[in-house]
């Protein structure tokens, strides 16, 4: 388990092309997803400000577009909240896997 962790934290701090990754911390991938969320003031919203605060890790918070797409359509539209949600996905770079970085 401990040698898959160095591995795993070895391969994901390289891209495909052998560079480096610029990786964000993870505050500000926090504080990118609480501003897409800016103009939402309802109770799922705090809820899932709640959940982006309390989140550990980067593929947490990436788990949770699908609730940040729901707190949008309901105030804007599901076209609005798909072009939000799509606007989040270059601050995972380098911590998601690269095929999981698709549109939804």
């Amino acid at each position: 388990m401990v040698i898959h962790r160095i591995f795993d934290r070895t391969a994901s701090s390289v891209s495909d092309s052998g560079r480096a990754n610029s990786r964000l911390p993870i505050e500000q991938i926090r504080e990118s997803l609480q501003t897409v969320l800016h103009d939402c003031k309802d109770m799922r919203t705090q809820r899932v400000i709640y959940k982006i605060n309390v989140a550990r890790t980067p593929a947490d918070l990436w788990l949770l577009r699908s609730d940040l797409h729901q707190c949008i359509a309901k105030v804007h539209s599901q076209t609005e909240a798909t072009e939000r949600i799509h606007s989040l996905i270059n601050v995972f770079e380098g911590w998601v896997p690269a095929g999981q970085l698709t549109t939804i």
